[in-house]
């Protein structure tokens, strides 16, 4: 597990040839479907551009809070996240 302020990660090492990618966005934490859906099609978009699809692991992203961040701030903090995972991943 690595985590931030924003975003909890979960990851297991799978036996495929790809990465699967899971998604959390309560609904305490976000009331709204659209905040929801918006933060899901980010997430998703980041692990695409990240390249991480080619790990064979299982990954879990929580959504921690809910705070009016800039589009970059959590693209960062995402990216900083996939790159531990991976990391630790290669170490394995």
């Amino acid at each position: 597990m690595i985590s931030d302020n924003y975003f909890k990660i979960f990851f297991v090492p799978n036996n495929l040839q790809l990465a699967r990618l899971g998604i959390v966005a309560a609904k305490r934490l976000m009331p709204r479907a659209v905040d929801r859906n918006l933060a899901k099609r980010e997430i998703r978009q980041l692990f695409r551009v990240h390249k991480i699809k080619f790990v064979a692991i299982d990954i879990v992203v929580m959504v921690r809070k809910n705070e009016p961040l800039d589009k970059a701030a959590k693209t960062n903090s995402l990216s900083k996240l996939f790159s531990r995972v991976v990391t630790r991943c290669a170490e394995s």
